[in-house]
């Protein structure tokens, strides 16, 4: 027996009518909605145009590859809200109203089918019976999750007011036009059920709506008419306005976030190629007469795209270091000024007949209010961290806007920090950024070590890339040689480049010096070509990233100084992942205790970079007697130390060191010792303790940790 069997009607008339009170389906208003439709995707379609034809005076970028892999990447970020669910309040208010939503939009496409397809032309309806029972009880469980949704929304942006909410008023507009939507549906269904005298499989099928019809029965059937009447225009109308906005203003995420995630750059989405930072092709020195960014319309057409897609939801700047150190940077500010400048200026460009000639307001100003949308100390203040990309539920891409905008500074004006061109030419004249002699880059490697260079030894099995700190800072060389020692405990045969070794550059590109970045990349990997190498470990993730990602996106473009292309045939290993093998392998024992409780400071470029967040956990874990905590902050949400998109060479004018800000999470913790895997980490955090006079914490790397427990 059926659930419509049960109420003692044929299953035909368990069903309800549609166009109820306004006409019938065959009536003037079915005509008056079609109206409506038609006008609604008009406009729909006119602001997508607009918009596309603005976002096309961008440079050319290819987006459309991979079509399937973009389709999974919508799936996973827009449609499942891999982002938006990790915050719990936020996450649950929006899956809310986009689940309900897409719910209602389901519920309503059935209506069309059924009545504008199967019912208009071959009279054939089939909601009705149990069908009408599940499909109308869904239709109010989603109505009503959207309104649940709705509620926390308004709660949250009226009364509890997070400081990274800038409401405005088409937030409260777009509120009120969906509350509006989703009150006057549930109106519609219960002033029907009540003028229907209350059929009794209506409880079942509408809840809501016979919850809310008893209340109406007090009223006249022709006053409930009248009400209906309007109501259902209201409610009509309310919904066509809402789609013919579905581009437009806050509304306009819902499609444009799409869009977004969409063309987004694939390669965020596999750990060996995630944030990659886009390389200028070198013959583009040869020939364009500007580089890097300094008017809108230099950026893509996907990063114009961005400015549109951005729902102004306050997650980037919330997990920015910079932003949350008092520094003059908020990624969401940046994005939405660099919109606000597209649609100043664009529109113009796009009908001046001297383009050239055209005067705007600047994209980048001179650091005085009201001389430009972007100022340099913004951009200027990003550690390059990525945590705003991590955290954008639709993909905007912060970081290389900040960097297109940095070369254009660095390479078109020679304006930079006094201590960045100091680094710059010390990493010109002797390939690292302290300025000391690059003969003799080698000389901090004891003899006893077995280690030789490889102009003596090719025989080995790694390329240990030093990089400049373990090079020449004394405290970091302490942990390239515990690292060594582990490795030749192991039983691996490790070689070093020593002054063959140049700096890796990362400083140079994210400090929007491409050219040097390109000079420095050549040589080591020509290096690297001369003397075969195939394997090579960091200990600095700053390195280890680039030889990873940048190095082999360069060689792709560039030429040597023979005139041939370029080759990458490496593969690149950062110290932890060497370490924490060897520790399971059995290769060494850890015997002495550490007794100590003990915090993990995850760096940017090894964690939110690469994802490699499991093995130096785990190689801690494994020396005995550790107490091993989490700071608040950890794995993807991690705080940087403060160093880096080149900040370790230039001083902070602005707010709170970033480094003490990350000191004070460690200290939380109420660990006595800061593991790290990076040497700009050690040296903030350890320095972050001394600024702050912090007793009983120290830092050390993780290859000092191991080395001190192993058995010698």
């Amino acid at each position: 027996m059926s659930i419509a069997d049960s109420f003692g009607v044929t299953s035909h008339d368990v069903t309800r009518e549609f166009y109820f009170n306004v006409g019938g389906p065959h009536g003037f208003m079915r005509w008056g909605v079609y109206i409506f439709m038609f006008a609604a995707v008009f406009y729909l379609l006119y602001t997508i145009i607009k918009k596309v034809l603005i976002w096309r005076q961008g440079k050319g970028e290819l987006r459309t590859d991979f079509p399937e892999k973009r389709i999974l990447a919508v799936i996973k970020y827009a449609f499942f809200q891999a982002k938006v669910l990790k915050e719990k309040y936020p996450g649950l208010m929006h899956a809310g109203i986009f689940f309900g939503f897409v719910g209602l939009f389901i519920v309503t496409m059935i209506i069309v089918v059924q009545e504008d397809f199967t019912g208009l032309f071959f009279n054939v309806h089939f909601i009705y019976g149990d069908f009408y029972i599940i499909w109308s009880l869904f239709a109010d469980v989603f109505g009503l999750v959207v309104l649940i949704g709705l509620l926390m929304a308004i709660y949250r942006r009226y009364v509890t007011k997070p400081t990274r909410l800038d409401t405005k008023a088409t937030d409260t507009f777009a509120l009120v036009l969906i509350t509006l939507i989703i009150i006057t549906g549930f109106f519609n269904e219960s002033m029907r059920i009540a003028l229907t005298d209350f059929p009794e499989f209506e409880k079942i099928a509408s809840p809501v709506g016979y919850a809310l019809a008893m209340p109406f029965s007090v009223f006249s059937e022709g006053c409930l008419r009248i009400c209906h009447y309007i109501n259902w225009w209201v409610h009509m109308l309310a919904a066509f306005v809402f789609i013919g906005l579905v581009a437009t203003n806050k509304i306009g995420h819902i499609l444009i976030s799409f869009l977004n995630i969409y063309y987004g750059n694939l390669n965020n989405e596999c750990s060996k190629t995630k944030f990659t930072v886009p390389v200028i092709n070198p013959a583009e020195f040869e020939a364009a007469e500007s580089f890097g960014v300094s008017k809108v319309e230099e950026f893509t057409w996907k990063q114009l795209m961005d400015g549109d897609a951005c729902t102004r939801c306050g997650r980037c700047q919330d997990n920015c270091p910079a932003h949350l150190t008092e520094k003059p940077l908020s990624p969401k500010k940046m994005i939405n000024d660099v919109k606000a400048n597209m649609e100043e200026r664009i529109p113009k460009l796009m009908v001046a007949e001297d383009k050239a000639a055209l005067e705007t307001t600047p994209l980048i100003g001179d650091n005085t209010e009201g001389s430009g949308y972007v100022q340099p100390d913004e951009f200027w203040s990003c550690t390059n961290c990525a945590a705003c990309m991590e955290a954008c539920p639709v993909n905007i891409e912060h970081v290389p806007k900040m960097i297109d905008m940095r070369r254009y500074k660095v390479l078109m004006e020679g304006d930079m920090a006094p201590e960045l061109q100091t680094t710059f030419m010390n990493m010109e004249t002797n390939f690292n950024p302290y300025g000391f002699a690059f003969g003799e880059r080698g000389a901090w490697l004891p003899d006893d070590l077995g280690v030789k260079m490889l102009a003596e030894d090719t025989d080995v099995e790694y390329v240990y890339f030093a990089g400049c700190a373990a090079s020449y800072d004394k405290r970091n060389q302490k942990v390239a040689i515990s690292f060594l020692n582990i490795m030749k405990k192991a039983g691996i045969k490790v070689g070093i480049l020593g002054a063959e070794e140049a700096c890796c550059g990362d400083a140079a590109m994210r400090g929007g010096n491409e050219y040097l970045f390109h000079s420095l990349a050549t040589q080591n990997l020509e290096t690297f070509k001369g003397y075969g190498i195939k394997k090579i470990i960091a200990t600095c993730p700053h390195c280890y990233n680039m030889l990873k990602k940048e190095y082999k996106s360069f060689a792709k473009v560039g030429m040597g100084s023979d005139g041939n292309h370029l080759e990458y045939n490496i593969e690149v290993f950062h110290h932890s992942e060497i370490i924490a093998d060897i520790i399971e392998s059995g290769k060494i024992k850890l015997k002495e205790a550490l007794n100590e409780k003990i915090t993990y400071h995850d760096s940017c470029f090894l964690g939110r970079y690469n994802e490699i967040y499991d093995e130096p956990r785990s190689a801690i874990k494994a020396i005995p007697g550790t107490q091993f905590v989490e700071m608040s902050r950890n794995h993807g949400t991690s705080f940087c130390c403060g160093a880096g998109g080149a900040r370790m060479f230039i001083e902070e004018h602005h707010g709170t060191r970033i480094n003490q800000f990350r000191t004070k999470d460690a200290h939380a913790s109420e660990a006595k010792k800061i593991c790290t895997v990076c040497p700009f980490c050690l040296t903030m955090l350890s320095d972050g303790a001394t600024e702050l006079e912090i007793e009983n914490l120290t830092t050390y790397d993780l290859a000092e940790y191991v080395y001190n427990s192993m058995e010698k």
